[in-house]
């Protein structure tokens, strides 16, 4: 990764919905896009299937956040034709490691959700060591709506300071975004607001190249305990 990538976060609950904001998502020059928790809770991985066949070759992130039984949804994403899965960092480290695994033996990336971790640093270090493709920091919507996480962007710099495995970053706007990119972050993940509002393309073209026209930074690895 040489520049910052862009992820667009489709968290919808129906495919007929999914497919224009997929449509969006690439017309703006997405590098990624994510079929959110929303849309696999409700209609399922089987029924991702037209929605990702509908678009060959796009790199697609399935928000799996895998708790138990890793190996079942990995491979149904890798036979999907699915790039990566998420796991969440909040589930038992031998899943995690299972997930990581099943990984490598289906052709499917595996992202670490570090999402509400009590040791977002420590959990952080302990799966960059196992192999994690990337690791993700954001807090959830609710939490930053009353306020509960704190900086989360101080808490992304702690990450990327203490590992060299890429790290993505889930942003609300595009200063955000660009704050993010600024601390080390590789991948941006962008959903809401900007996937609801009435034609999503101006929007998430703005987005697109105001992350891309960003200078990365090179951050030190510090992966030891």
């Amino acid at each position: 990764m040489t520049e910052p990538l862009v992820q667009i976060a489709v968290d919808v609950t129906s495919a007929e919905r999914a497919v224009p904001l997929v449509e969006a998502a690439l017309a703006a020059g997405a590098d990624w896009v994510e079929l959110g928790k929303p849309l696999i809770e409700f209609i399922g991985l089987t029924g991702l299937r037209p929605v990702i066949e509908r678009f060959p070759g796009t790199h697609f992130v399935l928000d799996t956040m895998i708790l138990a039984g890793a190996d079942k949804y990995v491979r149904a994403a890798g036979e999907l034709g699915a790039a990566m899965v998420t796991v969440s960092g909040l589930a038992p480290a031998s899943t995690v490691l299972e997930t990581i695994e099943a990984g490598r033996r289906y052709g499917v990336r595996v992202v670490v959700d570090l999402f509400n971790c009590p040791d977002v640093v420590g959990r952080a270090r302990m799966f960059a060591q196992a192999g994690a493709d990337l690791l993700m920091v954001h807090v959830g919507v609710d939490q930053k709506r009353l306020g509960e996480a704190g900086d989360a962007l101080d808490l992304l710099t702690e990450v990327t300071s203490a590992v060299s495995t890429p790290v993505a970053y889930a942003t609300y706007d595009v200063a955000e975004a660009v704050a993010a990119v600024r601390r080390g972050a590789r991948v941006l993940v962008q959903g809401h607001p900007l996937t609801a509002a009435p034609d999503p393309l101006p929007g998430l073209a703005g987005f697109v190249t105001r992350v891309k026209t960003t200078p990365t930074v090179t951050t030190a690895s510090k992966e030891s305990p």
